[in-house]
């Protein structure tokens, strides 16, 4: 019987290679999250994504390249929540709804957040990557708060020091959430953080 040569990728989509990575990703960072980097093996991951190991090394040389990967997409809905656009709105209701999504994105994602707290604690390995990339996420948030900001303070404040102070209480703010998430908590934290954005910005209550 004559061999068949496979479809080539004009006749036929190469969706094999993409699911199946995926799938890897997807088991990846269930482990990493549930048992930390150093708890987690490629054999658990492979049989959890439910291929075989060679197939995990296939697409990723080691643990390291996978979790760096992983890192990666789970980072990737924060670096979206930063671009959305509200550039359109007044200055004073941007710095709210800047502050009001970035809290409701950190309440969504509560269980990814404690993963790259815990990981930049107790991740030696991989403590260099996460800490950058956390920085690096909360330097672009910091950015737009502080331009915001200057836009609503009077000439002679200084915008980065006030957006400073907003960014601190916003980030007590999140490592607080990972410890006590109670709604009534939560909901006074926020308030408290409103306030102080419009005091800064001598905002009408």
């Amino acid at each position: 019987m004559r061999r068949q040569t496979p479809p080539s990728s004009e006749t036929k989509p190469s969706t094999g290679k993409a699911a199946t990575q995926a799938r890897i990703l997807a088991a990846a960072t269930e482990l990493f999250i549930e048992r930390g980097y150093e708890g987690t093996t490629m054999p658990e991951v492979a049989e959890r994504a439910g291929v075989g190991r060679a197939t995990v090394f296939w697409h990723f040389s080691d643990k390291a390249s996978l979790f760096r990967e992983a890192f990666t997409r789970m980072c990737a809905p924060f670096r979206e929540s930063l671009e959305r656009g509200l550039d359109d709105l007044p200055p004073r209701k941007r710095l709210e709804e800047q502050l009001a999504a970035s809290e409701q994105f950190t309440r969504e994602h509560r269980l990814e957040i404690a993963a790259f707290v815990r990981w930049a604690v107790d991740s030696p390995l991989q403590r260099e990557t996460v800490v950058t990339t956390l920085f690096d996420l909360n330097q672009r948030f910091a950015g737009a708060i502080t331009q915001t900001v200057a836009e609503l303070v009077p000439e002679g404040r200084d915008a980065r020091l006030l957006a400073v102070g907003l960014m601190l209480a916003f980030d007590a703010n999140l490592i607080l959430s990972l410890y006590d998430p109670s709604p009534r908590a939560a909901e006074e934290r926020s308030a408290a953080i409103l306030e102080l954005a419009r005091r800064i910005t001598n905002a009408p209550g």
